[in-house]
């Protein structure tokens, strides 16, 4: 399931008073500088910033204050190494000062960025301990509720979001991030719901119209899908998993040519999708075109060469071609094992049967043909469970 995540974008800062009068009108300039900093002015805010921090005119909190703005305006810049640079400012703010709950939940949400959800929970329950405003503690739910989505905790996740829609009912990220939550979870309903709230909202927010798309697939309603994907298409043309939901449906419903179309689309737009390449294999299959399932197979294993599913699809294309040799090479030895279990064991007890049974009918038994097959019927079933239990235990050897 791809879920959208793109309207997670919360960053921080604190609103500070005027300077106080010092006798360093120089590096007072440069602390107002520093602070009434914005993100348009990001670029031109760090120097003043700096000169502010090299003054030696601000310690404590004041200091702390500093490197969070500074911290603040890298996080702005379109610099390669500006997150490093943030990172180290916001970390040297909360050295400064523990309690620098701005700073804290700064570095929460580059945690996040940074896939490490446990600190970014870590701190986003520090800023919490704190002095908190009502857009602060806003922010803090966000980040803690997306760190633990991202950890699969929904509950917690939902907890948090519906905390934040409480002080802002029409924040449409944290509305966005529990419908997210809801559908993991596997309630589409209550996904749906937080979806239409969004769309109510902004009716121009392509990622809701794709998301309520996903909530409508869990349910079944294919309909729904193809509605609310071209819509996501219809607002941003270049929308490649909405093609991918739309696709999907067109396929469920039995209109492979549908399917096919919107599959070309999000390859013409991204050559190297390779997800894309396996769902067009699906709908070529459907047309019974095994020749185009193995070329998008193969096209979708040059891009991810761990790609199971897109293995196992280009072995089902080789065994209808009759490409044994290939269909085995194309899957693991487990599968390969399962595939003899369920396929070449029973011909082979069938073959017996009726061996057997022409034998007995030479009188060379005493037992009647029915017993005799039924004998073998279930030694063979015997050596099945067997061999899938062997071949289980191969593939979980293997992918481990």
């Amino acid at each position: 399931m791809r879920l959208g995540t793109s309207a997670h974008v919360w960053l921080f800062t604190l609103a500070f008073a005027a300077a106080a009068a010092v006798s360093w009108p120089a590096a007072a300039d440069d602390r107002q500088d520093c602070l009434n900093g914005s993100k348009e002015t990001a670029a031109a805010t760090i120097a003043p910033c700096t000169r502010a921090i090299e003054s030696g005119a601000y310690d404590d909190r004041d200091l702390s204050n500093l490197y969070n703005a500074r911290g603040y305006a890298w996080s702005w810049t379109n610099f390669a190494d500006r997150v490093d640079h943030a990172f180290k400012d916001y970390t040297e703010a909360i050295r400064i000062d523990p309690k620098a709950v701005g700073a804290l939940l700064n570095r929460s949400h580059l945690y996040n960025h940074r896939h490490d959800y446990d600190r970014a929970i870590a701190d986003a329950d520090r800023a919490f301990e704190g002095d908190l405003s009502d857009y602060g503690k806003r922010v803090g739910y966000g980040e803690r509720g997306y760190a633990y989505l991202a950890k699969g905790d929904n509950d917690r996740a939902i907890a948090d979001f519906t905390d934040g829609i409480r002080l802002d009912p029409n924040n449409k990220a944290a509305l966005t991030a529990r419908g997210n939550a809801y559908l993991a979870k596997g309630d589409p309903d209550r996904a749906a719901a937080d979806y239409d709230r969004v769309i109510a909202l902004d009716p121009d927010y392509a990622l809701a119209y794709y998301n309520r798309s996903l909530a409508y697939r869990a349910k079944g309603d294919f309909d729904r899908v193809i509605a609310d994907s071209s819509e996501a298409i219809a607002l941003y043309p270049n929308y490649t998993d909405a093609y991918l939901s739309r696709g999907y449906a067109y396929q469920v419903k039995g209109d492979p040519d549908r399917a096919i179309a919107d599959y070309d689309r999000v390859i013409a737009l991204n050559p190297k999708y390779a997800m894309a390449y396996y769902d067009r294999s699906l709908a070529y299959r459907a047309k019974g075109d095994f020749d185009r399932v193995i070329a998008d197979c193969s096209a979708a294993i040059a891009l991810d060469p761990n790609y199971t599913d897109a293995y196992s699809s280009r072995a089902i294309a080789y065994l209808t071609k009759g490409d044994l040799r290939r269909a085995i090479a194309d899957l693991s030895l487990g599968q390969a094992l399962a595939w003899l279990a369920t396929i070449l064991l029973p011909a082979a007890g069938i073959w017996l049967c009726y061996r057997t049974s022409m034998l007995a009918r030479r009188g060379l038994s005493g037992r009647t043909a029915v017993e005799i097959c039924e004998q073998h019927i279930v030694e063979m079933r015997r050596r099945n469970v067997a061999l899938e239990r062997l071949a289980t235990a191969l593939e979980k050897h293997s992918s481990g």
